[in-house]
């Protein structure tokens, strides 16, 4: 089943158990969903990568907004955006541990026979697709990094 399909599902469901943390958190996602879909440029269909890049921009947003109103002394709406952005990292895939990210990024430095920081850069670009939706980028570079400088 596609994931927008679940999202969908989701809220009816959310909706009928009468949930209104996943109602609004689900009912925004959507909506941004949508309006992504019709901007230029976009395919007509709404894919799972397209969405999980919403959602992962999303999750973001509401971790940097947790992170703000608990600086700002305003802890119920940090908690308010912390579930939230954990109604929505439901949605996203699992994440692998650290060495199995600095196992793949070990072979992919292998393949490309890279050998000092100064090749960063193609061992990112190899990597990032490899390992997308399983590994965040900062975790990615932080291994390549760490394998390439010893």
């Amino acid at each position: 089943m596609a994931l927008f399909d679940q999202i969908e599902r989701d809220l009816v469901t959310a909706r009928k158990q009468r949930d209104h943390m996943s109602l609004d958190t689900l009912g925004l996602l959507k909506s941004e969903v949508v309006n992504a879909g019709k901007e230029p440029g976009a395919s007509s269909s709404v894919d799972d990568e397209l969405v999980l890049a919403i959602i992962r921009r999303e999750v973001k947003r509401r971790e940097e907004a947790a992170q703000a109103f608990s600086a700002g002394g305003r802890p119920e709406s940090a908690r308010k955006e912390e579930a939230e952005a954990e109604v929505l990292r439901a949605y996203l895939p699992a994440q692998i541990g650290d060495q199995d990210v600095e196992r793949e990024v070990a072979a992919v430095i292998a393949e490309l026979g890279a050998s000092s920081p100064r090749d960063m850069g193609a061992v990112m670009k190899a990597a990032t697709p490899r390992l997308a939706g399983r590994a965040e980028p900062g975790r990615i570079a932080a291994a390549a990094r760490k394998l390439l400088a010893g």
